[in-house]
């Protein structure tokens, strides 16, 4: 510190952390999704080009001709049609990206180690990239107009049908079991009772992708905006000209500030499950010391002998 320039000083370091923070501390949760599976790489990154291009496009087609309000200051080329534009796409493409994504091991399945030329990974792929079955609850449909949920694909008005009572049954003015049934137009004695949606060849990580779509396009453009204000601040333009029109890689990657940690926490959040698999259990080995491996050895062979004369009692 040297007297007349600490003000100038602190300023520089106040800098050097805020660029530690945005890109070594992105590169470690970036490495953490790595491990966890490449999907969860890919994946977001995929959703912040996705939102970038048809921003673009969308502010290109239809920016300032619905609402002219100005954006943001920081950016005065982003419009708010751009910016809606680009969170409809990228809602959309997230949701069949990842059902497309979830069907490769090489994708899906995590590992241990990180090596130049990877070799064909093969596991039994998390529970999220299973095929399956979603059923809506009916109560989500009760809250909008029956018009208007009728004309949702898929959706299935179903109708309660009570049987008729018999003759000279005692009991038939007790209330009979309804039959619950997909309603037939004209047939007078379907009432209906709630609607249904089945959607089948669905995978649940399709579910988490739409959070991730979310954040992707409203959260994470304030990155780009913090870059900008960074230039702004500056006085320049673009970070760098590598890329003729589109300034350096850092203009290209200024969004993905905030996905790779909103990633890692919504992945150990809702998706991680605390489960020990053998290859993990052997990375592990590998990296103890040699009287510890000796020790863990000993370990695992009192645990084998007293579980098979435990199995040999029964």
């Amino acid at each position: 510190m040297q007297t007349g320039h600490i003000r100038f000083q602190l300023n520089q370091l106040c800098w050097t952390i805020v660029v530690l923070c945005l890109t070594v501390g992105q590169l470690k949760y970036i490495m953490h999704n790595v491990y966890n599976g490449l999907f969860w790489f890919v994946f977001p990154v995929s959703l912040v080009i996705i939102n970038d291009i048809f921003a673009y496009f969308s502010g290109m087609t239809c920016g300032r001709k619905f609402i002219r309000k100005p954006f943001i200051p920081l950016s005065p080329n982003k419009t708010w049609e751009g910016f809606i534009g680009g969170w409809a796409f990228t809602m959309i493409l997230g949701w069949y990206l990842s059902g497309f994504m979830a069907k490769y091991t090489w994708l899906t399945c995590p590992t241990n180690q990180f090596r130049l030329f990877p070799e064909p990974l093969d596991c039994n792929p998390d529970p999220v990239f299973h095929e399956a079955v979603s059923i809506f609850p009916p109560q989500i449909f009760e809250v909008f107009p029956s018009a208007l949920v009728q004309m949702l694909p898929g959706v299935v008005n179903i109708c309660s049908v009570a049987p008729p009572p018999l003759e000279g049954d005692a009991s038939m003015s007790e209330p009979q079991d309804l039959t619950l049934t997909p309603c037939v137009s004209g047939e007078p004695t379907h009432s209906h009772h709630h609607f249904e949606l089945v959607l089948r060849e669905v995978y649940p990580v399709q579910i988490h992708a739409l959070s991730l779509s979310m954040f992707a396009s409203l959260v994470a453009p304030f990155g780009g905006f913090l870059a900008s204000a960074i230039k702004r601040a500056y006085g320049v333009k673009d970070f760098d000209s590598i890329i003729p029109g589109h300034g350096g890689m850092m203009d290209r990657m200024d969004c993905q500030f905030l996905m790779a940690l909103c990633t890692w926490v919504h992945y150990n959040t809702f998706v991680a499950t605390a489960t020990v698999s053998v290859p993990k259990m052997i990375y592990l080995y590998k990296l103890m010391k040699e009287e510890e491996q000796v020790e863990f050895l000993e370990r695992i062979t009192e645990l084998s002998l007293s579980a098979g004369a435990s199995n040999r009692g029964q």
